[in-house]
């Protein structure tokens, strides 16, 4: 406008229209500072007006603003601005985001009152991830008797997009059938007969129709898998959801110290002790509910780690009974079934942590010996596979051994665990990016052994030690708040040191 030949270039006032003057206040100041500050009560005005003049930074600003804020109760809302105001990344985020929380942006008063054409839009998509197709055909109710009498007439454009073959044949007869919606209106009832009829064809029949027959996207429920150390059949799943528990068949004997591994629905067992380090692997198929046994890591051993990444299970120092920790690290490949020695170490550990994130393998504290004098370690490195290299980084802030180590987004929390003085209560987290240990809050509890598990943004503490009683609560981290709380919901099982996996099964 000003470096052009356009009239404002040359006048001494320039009447900005619909524009706010706090706003054009702030992308002034921004000209001269390059500083500015986008918060929830500005942001779509600064966006608006960024937008307008064409101020890409403070654009992007907005933009990555907006992208930590979608959420389920606002994402359709940031998906119209982004439509509105050509910001097409932004837009993607949303998006990406209602289809993958489907099931809770549906309930939400932004969805009931979107109108037709998006409804249908949604409605109509392959990427929708639900856990079944009854869900998409609730959401399409709920949003016709939002409104129903304005809403009638889209009533056969609407649960057109429900895909009625793909819905049980006992939803369809008990529940969908005995919708007075559907009773008064003979195209739906022809919908929902149609349905009907593909439950009574054949499966190969059935391959040949494609209409209303396309799988959305599958919706999977995370549940936390513990198993038991010292006690035998001690072994259960934990659902964070409704903080619900379910035993686990297991036939196998009791083994302690030991690490455990999910992977393509299988969860691995390996090392551990009774009076001498086991050598098989015990293997939980949790599609099947089936166990059976392969062989376990060439050095039997107890106090080593595991983790799993791109079909391979690496195990990593641990001690032999009575003898100091190991360099060792070896790799087991599930497509092959055998065992290789990698590259060791930098240096010997055991009762440390080791977690996957980003394609690398990284390994953090411990001790150098289970016995009293084994130094409790604050190092960490980590392990490139493509490259087979260890490289050291930066050690954790305080020195650590037993303790609990996950990975929530581009962080690796380390929780609790004992030092050479006893049981710890602090957290910090390791940012991958920036190659640094940070402190936050602490539990409520000291736990000289702690397992724990991340679900989304979430850390589950549910079983640990503390010299003279175990954990009798779950501890629940927020991560994004930074926020502990002791929860006590449902039946509690103060078991003796598990080992936890956080697992992914399809709902039904």
């Amino acid at each position: 406008m000003f470096t052009t030949n356009m009239i404002e270039s040359k006048s001494f006032e320039v009447e900005l229209k619909d524009a706010e003057p706090d706003i054009i206040e702030q992308l002034v100041e921004f000209a001269y500072t390059a500083r500015i500050s986008v918060n929830s009560n500005n942001v779509q005005s600064l966006l608006d007006a960024a937008n307008q003049y064409q101020i890409e930074p403070v654009k992007k600003m907005c933009v990555e603003f907006l992208k930590e804020q979608v959420d389920a109760t606002n994402c359709l809302g940031i998906s119209v601005l982004a439509e509105c105001l050509d910001c097409p990344e932004l837009k993607a985020t949303a998006d990406d985001y209602i289809y993958q929380h489907f099931t809770e942006v549906y309930k939400t008063d932004e969805f009931q009152q979107l109108d037709v054409k998006r409804v249908t839009h949604l409605l109509n998509q392959d990427t929708l991830t639900v856990r079944a197709e009854d869900q998409v055909y609730d959401a399409a109710v709920r949003w016709l008797k939002y409104d129903e009498p304005n809403r009638q007439p889209y009533m056969v454009d609407i649960l057109a997009k429900v895909r009625f073959p793909l819905i049980s044949k006992n939803f369809l007869s008990k529940t969908v059938q005995a919708e007075p919606l559907i009773q008064d209106n003979p195209e739906c009832l022809k919908m929902v007969i149609s349905g009907m009829r593909y439950h009574l064809l054949s499966p190969e029949d059935r391959e040949e129709l494609v209409d209303g027959t396309r799988p959305r996207r599958k919706k999977h429920e995370y549940r936390i898998a513990l198993f038991g150390g010292s006690q035998p059949q001690s072994c259960r799943y934990f659902n964070p959801k409704d903080y619900s528990w379910t035993d686990i068949r297991c036939p196998f004997e009791k083994r302690r110290d030991a690490a455990s591994v999910f992977w393509d629905n299988v969860v691995y067992i390996l090392g551990g002790s009774q009076l001498f380090p086991i050598k098989r692997m015990d293997c939980y198929n949790v599609v099947k509910d089936s166990w059976y046994s392969k062989l376990g890591p060439p050095t039997p051993r107890d106090s080593l780690a595991a983790c799993a990444a791109e079909g391979k299970i690496y195990t990593s120092g641990g001690s032999e009974v009575g003898n100091s920790a190991l360099y060792l690290f070896e790799c087991y490949d599930t497509r092959t079934e055998s065992w290789h020695t990698k590259p060791s170490m930098l240096t010997q550990r055991c009762s440390h942590g080791m977690v996957e994130a980003n394609g690398l393998i990284y390994v953090c504290g411990g001790s150098l010996g289970n016995n009293v004098s084994g130094r409790v370690l604050s190092s960490c490195e980590v392990y490139d596979p493509a490259k087979e290299t260890w490289t050291e980084l930066c050690p954790m802030l305080e020195a650590r051994k037993n303790h609990g180590l996950v990975v929530v987004k581009d962080k690796i929390f380390a929780v609790g665990g004992q030092n050479s003085l006893g049981g710890l209560d602090s957290v910090e987290y390791y940012d991958i990016k920036l190659n640094e240990w940070k402190m936050v809050s602490p539990m409520s509890w000291k736990g000289v052994t702690v397992k724990c598990a991340a679900v989304g943004s979430t850390i589950y503490v549910l079983a640990g030690f503390q010299g003279v009683g175990r954990l009798g609560h779950i501890l629940e981290y927020n991560t994004e708040i930074d926020k502990w709380t002791a929860n006590s919901k449902g039946p509690f099982y103060a078991l003796e040191l598990f080992q936890f996996l956080q697992m992914r099964s399809e709902g039904k």
